[in-house]
């Protein structure tokens, strides 16, 4: 079991459940315990507030998932040969980037190919990073699917409301400035947010447990060269 990301997903979920409560009493009592000279801004500030912590728990777990699948890839100090071709496709793939610059060398090229080629043809130990995961911007359901897939995890997520969506583009009005906390999420009303919550705990939750399956069984090698 990745256990910090268990971790990590519990201490967030709890965090947006209690934010949430606090926001559905304050509500409930018509916002009579704020005093503030704009209660209705602040409410609607605190809701942008909530969209952030949903794309933080989502980011936070997914990519800690990640790091512990791979640090237990690299601990097994698995091979070129031993893994499964997703894994081979990543691993060559970033270290391709890593020397594909307009001012790379030609020296640069040929040093980094042999590497290549010792790694391959010697069964040198392979390393993955951060660098490995294939992110490209932020994340929502098909970029999280999409990764899984180049990983060979198999997930039974789904988002056919794209929530995810939803929650990565106003993550990003904010995050850019495009829209203020106090117009973004004007027009989402506590249940839409509860729904949110809902549809993205969910879908996280069953991310996590592919994740666990992939990590307990070690399913990025080879059949024939499981490591007990």
């Amino acid at each position: 079991m990745i256990q910090e990301t268990h971790q990590i997903f519990e201490d967030r979920k709890d965090e947006i459940e209690f934010y949430y409560s606090v926001m559905k009493n304050i509500e409930q009592e018509q916002q009579k315990s704020l005093y503030t000279q704009d209660n209705q801004r602040l409410f609607r500030i605190m809701k942008s507030n909530f969209i952030l912590m949903i794309y933080n728990f989502v980011e936070a777990t997914f990519t800690t998932g990640l790091c512990e699948i791979y640090e237990q890839l690299n601990n097994d100090n698995c091979s070129y040969n031993s893994v499964i071709d997703e894994i081979q496709n990543i691993w060559r793939d970033n270290k391709v980037k890593e020397v594909y610059k307009a001012d790379a060398s030609l020296s640069t090229y040929t040093q980094r190919v042999k590497e290549i080629v010792v790694t391959i043809t010697e069964n040198c130990a392979l390393k993955l990073g951060r660098s490995s995961f294939g992110m490209r911007g932020n994340l929502d359901a098909n970029n999280i699917k999409s990764i899984c897939d180049k990983h060979k995890i198999r997930h039974k997520a789904s988002d056919d409301n794209f929530t995810l969506e939803k929650v990565r583009k106003k993550r990003n009005s904010l995050a850019h400035g495009n829209e203020s906390f106090s117009i973004c999420t004007r027009d989402f009303t506590l249940n839409d947010l509860r729904e949110i919550k809902d549809t993205v705990i969910r879908f996280m939750s069953d991310i996590l447990l592919a994740m666990d399956k992939y990590y307990d069984e070690k399913q990025y090698l080879r059949r024939e060269t499981k490591i007990a």
